[in-house]
C-alpha cells in the first residue's frame, strides 16, 4: 500500500472512529436515545476535521516544517497547530448548533468554549501526535538509509583508491625483478616478461571483483612464483601447504598475491643458503586462515611495514571492519604474516 493511501486510511478511520464514539456517547449517555440528526451533525464536524487536518499536512509540507527546525521547535508547533484546529473546529461546532437552532448566547460562554476547545483537543492532538511521530521516523529513516548509502560510497572508492595504489606498487617491484634477471639470463627475463603479462591480466580484472575464488588468487601465486623462481633458481625454496576444502572459498582478490610477493622482496637467505617461502592456507573455525612466512628476522621497532602491507590491512579494515585480522611477528629463523579473514563461499 502507497503512503497516500495508508495516509487517507488513517484519515477516514480516524474521523470515523471520533463519530462512533460522539454518537454512541450522546445515544446512551447524554439523551438516552438515537438521533440521526446529531449522527449527521458529528459526520459533517468529522468532514470538517478531515480538510482541516489535510490543510495542515500540506502547509507543513509547502514549509517544509520537519525538514527546517529542531526537535523542540517540531513538537512547540504539533501543540500550536492542535491548538489552532481545535479552535476552527470550535467554530464550525458553533456554527452549526446555530443552524440547529441553539441560542448563540448560550455558547459563547467562557465555559462552553473551554469545553468544546477541549474536547477536539481530545481528537485533534492524537491525530497531530501521531502524524508529527510518523514524519519525524520517516526522515529519520530517510537519513539513516542517506548515511549509509553515504558510506558504501565512500567504502567502495576507498576500495578502488586502494586497488589503483596496489597495482603499480606491485608492477614496480616485479620489474624490478626483471631488470636484475636481464643481467644475469637475457633468454629467462623474455620467459619472466610473458608471466608477468598473465599477472597483470589478473591483477587489471580483479578489480573488477570484490571478492575471488582462492583457488584462481592460487594460480597467479603460482605464476609469480614461476617468475620469481626463474630469477633465484634453486636458491627459492617454497612449502605449499593448503587444505582442499579452503580452495572454493573467496577472499579480496590480490591479497595472498601481495604477501607473497612482499615475503620475496623482504626474504633473507639462511643458513643453507636458500630463501624459504612457506604459504599456509586452511580452514579455522569459521574463518580462513592466510599465513605466509620467510626466512629472516622481522625488526618491528626499527622498521615499518611496507606499501603492499599497508595498503592489504586498509583493504581488510574497509571490507570486513573488526571481524578480520592481521598479524605480523617472527618465528624462528622466519617472519610470519597471518590474516584471518571470515569463512564464505561464492
Amino acid at each position: 500500500m502507497t503512503k497516500t493511501k495508508t495516509y487517507w486510511l488513517c484519515q477516514i478511520t480516524g474521523w470515523l472512529g471520533m463519530v462512533a464514539i460522539e454518537a454512541i456517547n450522546f445515544t446512551f449517555f447524554i439523551v438516552g436515545k438515537f438521533s440521526l440528526e446529531y449522527l449527521l451533525f458529528f459526520l459533517t464536524l468529522a468532514l470538517v476535521g478531515v480538510v482541516l487536518t489535510h490543510a495542515l499536512k500540506l502547509l507543513l509540507a509547502r514549509l517544509n516544517f520537519f525538514q527546517n527546525n529542531s526537535t523542540f521547535r517540531i513538537w512547540l508547533g504539533a501543540l500550536l497547530y492542535s491548538l489552532t484546529l481545535s479552535l476552527l473546529l470550535t467554530c464550525a461546532n458553533i456554527g452549526i448548533n446555530t443552524a440547529l437552532g441553539i441560542s448563540l448566547s448560550e455558547q459563547l460562554t467562557p465555559i462552553s468554549l473551554l469545553g468544546l476547545t477541549l474536547n477536539w483537543m481530545r481528537y485533534v492532538g492524537v491525530w497531530v501526535i501521531i502524524y508529527f511521530l510518523y514524519k519525524i521516523m520517516d526522515i529519520n529513516a530517510a537519513l539513516k538509509q542517506e548515511k549509509l548509502s553515504v558510506e558504501t560510497l565512500a567504502k567502495s572508492a576507498e576500495l578502488e583508491l586502494l586497488r589503483s595504489q596496489l597495482n603499480p606498487h606491485f608492477l614496480f617491484n616485479a620489474l624490478n625483478s626483471i631488470k636484475a634477471l636481464i643481467s644475469i639470463d637475457p633468454e629467462k627475463s623474455r620467459e619472466a616478461i610473458v608471466l608477468l603479462g598473465e599477472i597483470l591480466r589478473f591483477t587489471l580484472n580483479y578489480g573488477q571483483e570484490r571478492e575471488i575464488a582462492l583457488q584462481a588468487e592460487i594460480e597467479e601465486v603460482q605464476k609469480y612464483l614461476q617468475l620469481e623462481q626463474i630469477r633465484f633458481g634453486a636458491g627459492l625454496a617454497i612449502d605449499w601447504q593448503i587444505e582442499d576444502q579452503v580452495r572454493h572459498q573467496v577472499i579480496p582478490p590480490g591479497i595472498l598475491l601481495t604477501l607473497v610477493e612482499n615475503a620475496i622482496k623482504h626474504g633473507q637467505i639462511n643458513a643453507q643458503g636458500l630463501i624459504e617461502l612457506r604459504i599456509g592456507l586452511k580452514l579455522f573455525n569459521d574463518a580462513i586462515q592466510l599465513e605466509v612466512a620467510n626466512s629472516g628476522a622481522w625488526q618491528p621497532d626499527a622498521t615499518h611495514r611496507g606499501v603492499g602491507l599497508r595498503l592489504v590491512q586498509r583493504r581488510l579494515e574497509a571490507i570486513y571492519g573488526t571481524t578480520a585480522h592481521f598479524t605480523q611477528h617472527n618465528e624462528p629463523n622466519a617472519v610470519l604474516i597471518q590474516i584471518t579473514v571470515p569463512k564464505r563461499l561464492p
